[in-house]
Parts: structure tokens; C-alpha cells; sequence
């Protein structure tokens, strides 16, 4: 991968974490239960710190780090379709976003420069711990399937909905 392709992965990737954020941000008005809510601003909470690590290898490189409007439409949109959804189903329509975000990740990784591994490798444990978490929720695991994703957080997220 040449530099120019490497530099527009990370503007991807970077635009990617914008649409997490308006995902997860739309997906904790339609569920109620506080245990729910909690979880999506956890994965939340994950996007904002990750984009904030990425922003900041895109600034030291000369990138443009406006965050596009279109994409974050785009983040709602795909999070509209849950509306309505029960929990499991919301988690599986998920687990399909995670599982593709996981191999593209991989896959970005793979080509990284030298100095770019250890930056690389941290954005396969962010696709890896959002898969992580749709596996255990969806095998009935629901009280530790946060756990992968709370151990990347550098800011925990308050318990501010009565779980």
C-alpha cells in the first residue's frame, strides 16, 4: 500500500468512527431499559475516544480531519433501521456492522507502515471487542459482553443509568 492509499484508509477509518458515533448515539433512544442504553453509550464513548487517536495520527500526517456531515446521516440512517427492533435483533443487525469492521481492520492492518503498526494493531482490537460483545450478547452472555469494550476505554463510562 503506497502512503496515499495508507492516508485515505485513515481518512476512511476516521469517517467511519464519525458514523459510530451517530450509530450509537441514535440507538440509545429506541431502547429504554437503562442495562441497554448503557451499553450502546459505552460503544458510544468507545467511537469518540477512538476517533480522538485517530484525528491526532491524521493531524501529525497533514490530513483533513472535518468530520462529514453526510456520513454522520449516513450513522443515523443505518440506525433507524433498528427502530422498533427488540434487543437481540438490534444486536444481530449489529453483529454483521462489527464482523465487517473487524476484517476491514484487519485488512488495513496488514498493509500499515512499521510506524503505523502499533496504531493498526489497536484498531483491531476495536473491531475485535464490538464483535466480541454481539457474540456474548447473542449467546445469552448479556451480564459480561461489555467487557471487552470497557477494558479499551480510557474514560469509563458513569453508571448514570440505574443498571
Amino acid at each position: 500500500m503506497s502512503e496515499y492509499e495508507y492516508e485515505q484508509e485513515l481518512v476512511r477509518r476516521y469517517q467511519a468512527e464519525v458514523l459510530g458515533e451517530a450509530y450509537f448515539n441514535q440507538l440509545m433512544s429506541y431502547f429504554d431499559e437503562p442495562d441497554k442504553k448503557y451499553k450502546w453509550a459505552a460503544m458510544l464513548q468507545l467511537e469518540t475516544e477512538t476517533k480522538a487517536r485517530v484525528r491526532s495520527l491524521m493531524m501529525n500526517l497533514g490530513l483533513d480531519v472535518t468530520e462529514s456531515e453526510e456520513v454522520r446521516r449516513t450513522g443515523i440512517s443505518m440506525a433507524e433501521e433498528m427502530c422498533g427492533k427488540n434487543w437481540l435483533d438490534a444486536v444481530s443487525g449489529f453483529r454483521d456492522l462489527a464482523l465487517a469492521l473487524l476484517e476491514d481492520e484487519k485488512e488495513i492492518a496488514a498493509k500499515a507502515p512499521p510506524e503505523h503498526r502499533a496504531y493498526a494493531e489497536s484498531m483491531i482490537s476495536h473491531g475485535q471487542c464490538f464483535f466480541d460483545f454481539t457474540e456474548l450478547e447473542l449467546s445469552g452472555k448479556s451480564q459480561v459482553s461489555l467487557g471487552p469494550i470497557v477494558e479499551l476505554l480510557e474514560h469509563k463510562v458513569p453508571l448514570v443509568f440505574s443498571v
